[in-house]
Formats: C-alpha cells, structure tokens, sequence
C-alpha cells in the first residue's frame, strides 16, 4: 500500500501541483507547499512538524527547553494551516509542510537537509517518512496519542509497522506508550507560554473552548438556567463552523457579539461573544470563572486537551468522554456533566472552587523530552544529494566546455595569487580575497575579477560604482582595498601594475588558466562541498579532483569532508576558518552590532545563499517580521528601492555589505559586516605567504 501510494502521488504530481497553484487557499504559499520555499536558515536545522495552533502552542514550549541545547542549529517550523504559519513558537524560520509527494518531499529534504524531524503529536506522511529514512534523517513523534486515525492504520496488518519503521516515539500517556514503546512523557501544552488575555469582563464568565456541534446549544441553556447569568465565550474548534454558530445565536435572539468586532473589553449588555478570532484562546482561561472543553460529549473524539485551562488555574467542566487526550485529564481535579441536563450544576461548583484554584506549576516535560532528544540535536547534518538528477545526461556536455577551455598561461609582471572554488557561487571568495589583500597589506595588493553584473565591455576599470566595477569590487573598494575590473584579467593586473600594485590577488579564478600564478588557493564550503552535483545538476563548475591544484585548501564553516580530503595534495597548507559579525555599515560609517534602533526590523539579500544572511542576524538576537530573497547579484531597480524605502518608515531595514555595494550611499540600511576567523592552519598560512612576500619585497641592501 505504500508502494502504490508512492506511485499514485508520483502519477498524480502534475495535477497536485496545478491544485495548488490554482486553489484561491494555497496558491499565496505555491512554493513552499511544492518543496521549494525561500529558505532562511542553514542545513542542520532541528526540524519540527506541529501541524496546527494546537500543536504549535506545543511546538513553543519544545522550543523553549530545546534552544539551550540545540548548540546554535537553528530550529525550522512546519505546518498545515494558515493561521499556524502565523503563529510564532520561537522557531527561525515557520513555512508549509510540502505536498506528501515523493518528488517535492525529496527535493524538499535535499535542500533543507535537517538533523532531524520531530513530530508533534502525529502527522504520519508516508513520503515524508521515507524520504528521512532514505536520508538517515532521525524521525521522533513527540506526545504521540493512539486516536482512531492510528487505530485504523494499526488495523491493517503490517501497515502502520512499514510505515513508521525506524521511528521512535515519546508517547504522552501510558495507553500510548503501551502500544508504541517509549515512555510516557506528559502533557507538553501544559508549558507552553499563554498568549496575553484579549478580552475583559465584569461578570462571572464561561469560556468554552473547541466546541463542536450540539455543544453551542447545551451550553446557552447552561448559561440560562444559571443565576446571577454569566458571560459565555463559544470558541468553536472548527472555524468553518464560525457561521453556524452565528445563525444560532440569532435563531436564539441572544444578545451576542463577534469577538473580531469588539475592542479590549466585553460591554455589559453583551451575554455571548463568539470568538472568531484564532490563537487567542490560552489567553483567556485565566480571567475566566469556569472552563468548558469542547469534544467531550463527542465519543468518535475523546473530548480535546483540557492543559490549556488547568495551567492558567480555570476550574474545568465537561462532559464523559476524555480519552482522547488522556495523559492529560489523568490528573485533573475537574467537574463532570455526564449529560448536558447536568451542566448547570457542574458550573455552580466550579465558580464555588475558582477561589481555591491556582495555576498549574510547571512539570518538566519538555525538559524530558529533551533529555530524550539530546542525541539527536548533535546528530551530523545529512549530506549532500544531487540536487537536479534528472539533468545528468547534460552534465558530459559541461564537462567537455571545461576540459576544452583554453590554457596557455601569460606570466603576469608581479606575483600572483587566485582565489577560486570548486562550485559556483556562496563559498565565500571574495571574504577570502579580502583577508588575503589585508594581510599583505605592506606589498600594495589589488584584487582583480571579471566584475559580475558590471556593464557591458572590454576594458579595464579601476573605480567607478557596482555598475562599473560589479558589486563584489565595490564592496572591497568601500573598505580601501586596491581593486581592478577586467575581463581580461592580465590586462587588469597590468593597469593595476601601472598605478603601483607590486602584487595581484585573482578573484573567483580557479578556472580562468590563462594567468599563471604563484599561488593557488581553493575555497570550500564544508556545508555544500560538492555543490549538489555538477553543473546542470547541481553547482560544482569543475571535477573534485582539481583541489589537487590548490597550495592552499581554505574550508569555511567546518572540517573538509573526507571525499575531498583525498584530493589534496602533499604539503597542501589546509586552513579552516568561518564568519563571524562584527559590526554595521550605515551611511558610510561603522556601527557597533548593538546600536541598531529600537525598531522591528526587515531584511533582504541578493547573494548566493541569503539563508547564512538571514540565520547571522537572528543569531544577533535580531527578531524579522520580513525578508526578502532575490537572485545573486540583483540589480536593484527603482520599483526594489521603494519596497525597500517603504519598510524603513517603521522598521531598520538590513542587508548583506555586497548587497549594500549596489545601493546609494544615502539608503539609509545597515549592512552587516563580517571578519573572518581562522580556527585551524594559520601559522602554516601566515608562513607560506611571508614566503610569497619575500618575493615581491625588494631585498635589502648589502651592507658597506
């Protein structure tokens, strides 16, 4: 059954992904529920599932215990509804779960590549699950329950074991973690952060939450039969019901109000609110009488979690069913109505206990939870996978291009120096060329690159702005770097020679062989090594072998991974460094990290991998109510500075220094500014360029 579902969903793509484009519900959020949104965090992330507000209130205390330990690996959220992709749980990133389609989950994990998924409750999608076992990608269900849903899969045998083989579970009760293993965790909602209350009131007042049909009805006859009458709040579970309930309270001649069209407080002539509104329900219970919780006179239910409420200290009432959530209702001192002729009663008592009853303290479930998956938050990063298979009958046409392009090496009339990459774009050359450039300060460098995105033409060109010299150049040359633009890259050494450059530093040049150099240095990535497959399939521009050129082998952001390694040729100097913030650039000036204003703040790039942009400054502690993603080396048009304008009116609008290089000096944005830190492998490198420099310092004059 698994197979053909595969097969069906595999057959059936085309048309789910015309649905999605053309269905007015999902088509605003296409990418990302076909596998391709735009990321903002770096591989490795801890991946959490949490379907609904429900489970993201859960998510939210998760992400709370788990972010002490996570050691810096950003957390992703994923969800279903789009009031949940709304909701804030802590997480650095939330976006669509993708179509349970082989293809858009594959490429989906092949992008996103998380250290592991966790499962809150449990959505079991059969192409999601196989594609982390595939992947190795460990798979928890976080305060699993044993609903129909699992009980029917259970029922078909050999089903539900296919299906979550490799899974392990932390169970919320002990019904659970007798028919799935593990040990019973507790109820995970009870922790999570109330929102603040909405709503205000001056009489006694029911809130009923996650209602269902027939419920509405027992409880205005509740309300009626009770004396002094007290406000009751209906929070149906299903907003689809929302009208439903509207046309009853006006069948009723209630005096009723919609939550959306009230302020912060209930008037006096008001005896029913209908709260319309979402994820404002928490909030609620702790200025309430009494709680009542919905689903509980519903037996295919079970009645929904009464956490919610017993942790904000509401007296509970509600109906016979409660087993659908019962590691939850197993220690709640609650008032029954076994039928809805008893629901009067149970109110009185709970309003004569409210007195007596306080908050829930915390229980440390999350705690445990995390304890658990402490393992896990350490597990390494999956690899790389390409990342276009389908493409690589082209990849021997590249491969021609490249063992066809032309050698012939020139000399150049100083020594020179490439800094290149196996793969296109993101590995961080240029910071590399920077550092190189400032080290060897004293031997009056210029860095000298073809100039991407420059206008058109042959010649050289030694100032000028993004659009003359590229927006890379520009950057170095803002920070007093010697740079020089040149297709012909001899000719742009030579025009530096001229203006006293005594040594050239080639940019991005690990391909261009018609220079010979002094020395080569090859940049890595250790998070895309292999650049997802060559060229159509992924972005690796020339064969691993080539690292066998490099004198020096720089490796950012980690280790080099061993299917490198083996490349590396002896007396190879290996260096491993990473980046780290050091400050803003605003209107041309140097600004420390913490002198951003007290704004919300936006941010946007237009470089390679904007998600390492967008991961740096949450890591600063800076919250983005917005970003933006656009192509590396955007060209930013009149209609971009607008946007961009329009934000900076109530937000500090952030970008990266290379996407600064292509706006006014006068944008008012802050560019984030970066050093790079070596970890490993700098005495070798400072020693073999002080031997380059012997080279080009002029030698001594013999004493007399």
């Amino acid at each position: 059954m698994i197979v053909l579902y595969g097969l069906l969903t595999t057959l059936l793509a085309p048309l789910i992904a015309l649905a999605v484009l053309v269905h007015p519900r999902l088509r605003g959020h296409a990418r990302e529920r076909l596998g391709w949104p735009s990321l903002e965090i770096e591989p490795g992330a801890v991946w959490i599932h949490a379907a609904s507000l429900g489970e993201g209130r859960a998510a939210a205390a998760l992400v709370a215990a788990l972010r002490p330990h996570a050691g810096g690996a950003p957390i992703l959220r994923t969800c279903t509804s789009d009031h949940a992709r709304d909701q804030r749980v802590g997480a650095d990133q939330t976006c669509f779960l993708p179509v349970d389609v082989p293809l858009v989950v594959g490429a989906w994990l092949d992008r996103v590549r998380p250290r592991c998924l966790l499962l809150i409750e449990a959505e079991l999608w059969p192409a999601l699950l196989a594609g982390c076992r595939r992947r190795g990608i460990p798979v928890v269900v976080v305060g699993a329950r044993v609903g129909p849903g699992m009980r029917r899969l259970q029922a078909i045998p050999g089903l539900f074991g296919a299906l979550t083989r490799g899974v392990t579970w932390l169970p919320a009760d002990a019904a659970a973690a007798a028919l799935l293993g593990g040990t019973p965790l507790g109820e995970l909602k009870r922790e999570a952060p109330a929102p603040a209350p909405v709503l205000t009131w001056t009489r006694p007042t029911i809130v009923a939450g996650c209602t269902w049909e027939g419920e509405e009805l027992a409880l205005l006859d509740a309300m009626l039969a009770l004396e002094p009458q007290p406000l009751l709040v209906l929070a149906p579970r299903d907003p689809q019901r929302f009208p439903a309930v509207a046309a009853l309270l006006d069948a009723r001649s209630e005096r009723w109000a919609r939550r959306s069209a009230l302020g912060g407080a209930v008037p006096p002539d008001i005896d029913v609110v209908l709260l319309d509104t979402l994820g404002e329900l928490p909030g609620l219970y702790a200025g309430a009488t009494a709680a009542f919780v919905g689903g509980t006179y519903e037996a295919r239910t079970g009645g929904h979690s009464p956490a919610e409420a017993q942790a904000a200290g509401c007296p509970i009432v509600h109906g016979p069913f409660t087993e659908g959530h019962a590691a939850a209702w197993a220690d709640v001192e609650s008032f029954p109505a076994l039928s809805p002729d008893d629901l009067p009663m149970a109110f009185v008592d709970a309003f004569a206990a409210r007195p007596n009853v306080t908050p829930l303290p915390t229980r440390g479930v999350a705690e445990r939870a995390v304890a658990v998956l402490a393992p896990l938050l350490a597990g390494p990063i999956p690899p790389e996978r390409p990342l276009r298979p389908w493409l690589y009958p082209l990849v021997p046409v590249w491969m021609l291009g490249v063992a066809l392009r032309p050698g012939g090496a020139r000399k150049a009339p100083v020594p020179v120096v490439s800094v290149g990459a196996l793969t296109a774009g993101g590995t961080g050359k240029t910071p590399v060329a920077r550092w190189l450039a400032q080290h060897l300060a004293d031997l009056d460098p210029v860095v000298v690159s073809r100039g991407y995105g420059r206008r058109k033409g042959d010649d050289v060109r030694l100032h000028g702005e993004a659009v003359d010299l590229g927006d890379e150049l520009v950057m170095l040359a803002r920070g007093g770097l010697r740079v020089a633009s040149a297709p012909d890259r001899l000719a742009g050494v030579r025009a530096a020679v001229e203006h006293g450059a005594r040594l050239a530093i080639l940019d991005d040049a690990l391909q261009y062989r018609a220079i010979a150099r002094d020395l080569e240095v090859v940049v890595v990535d250790a998070r895309w090594p292999h650049g997802g497959g060559p060229i159509p399939v992924g972005t690796a521009r020339v064969p691993r072998s080539w690292l066998a050129k490099a004198d020096v082998v720089w490796v950012n952001h980690g280790p080099l991974p061993p299917p490198l390694a083996r490349h590396v040729r002896p007396g190879a100097v290996v260096v491993q460094a990473r980046y780290r913030p050091v400050g803003w650039l605003h209107l041309g000036k140097r600004v420390p990290l913490d002198a951003l204003p007290h704004l919300p703040a936006a941010a946007f790039a237009g470089v390679a991998r904007p998600e390492g942009f967008f991961q740096a400054v949450r890591g600063l502690g800076v919250a983005l109510d917005r970003t933006w993603s656009f192509p590396d080396h955007h060209p930013y048009a009149w209609a971009d500075l607008q946007n961009i304008e329009a934000w900076m009116d109530d937000h500090v609008v952030l970008t990266t220094e290379k996407d600064a290089a292509r706006l006014p000096p006068t944008s008012g944005v802050y560019a984030l500014l970066v050093d790079v830190e070596i970890v490993e492998g700098r005495d070798a490198l400072v020693a073999r360029l002080a031997q380059l420099a012997e080279r080009v310092r002029p030698a001594a004059p013999a004493s007399a």
